[in-house]
């Protein structure tokens, strides 16, 4: 019994580069969207100029607490009073599991009154926050 060859066409197999473009196109979109709001939650603050940490490391920030030059305290674009804080500070807290594992960074800028920095971290220090960070411009 001889069997005839079907008539199927044989068609190069190629790859379809139209999902993967996509998926490129939607990525950059998403990175140019979030950087874009990482630079608008950021206030603009004239920071001490000192040289830091030399350390390449970078820990991440579970709450970034901002001290204007005028003395009012922003918290993710939301200018909050120091009772405001502390109920940030506990939710900050209870999010990450612990005083132990939250480091929040102070961004004070460089003409706010020291009695109003100071109550912020007697504050923060009052949490049983032990690793608060102050952030600085890389001085020249």
């Amino acid at each position: 019994m001889q069997f005839t060859p079907s008539r199927s066409k044989k068609r190069p197999l190629g790859v379809d580069m139209t999902p993967m473009i996509d998926i490129v196109f939607q990525l950059l979109i998403f990175f140019l969207v979030t950087a874009q709001m990482a630079e608008q939650t950021r206030a603009k603050l004239d920071l001490p100029k000192e040289p830091g940490e030399t350390t390449p490391d970078r820990e991440f920030a579970g709450l970034t607490i901002n001290v204007l030059a005028d003395g009012s305290l922003v918290v993710n674009d939301a200018e909050v009073s120091l009772e405001g804080l502390d109920a940030l500070v506990d939710e900050a807290i209870r999010v990450a599991g612990g005083a132990d594992r939250l480091k929040p960074l102070v961004r004070a800028d460089r003409a706010c009154d020291a009695a109003r920095l100071n109550e912020v971290f007697r504050r923060l220090s009052g949490r049983g926050l032990a690793g608060v960070r102050l952030a600085t411009e890389r001085g020249r």
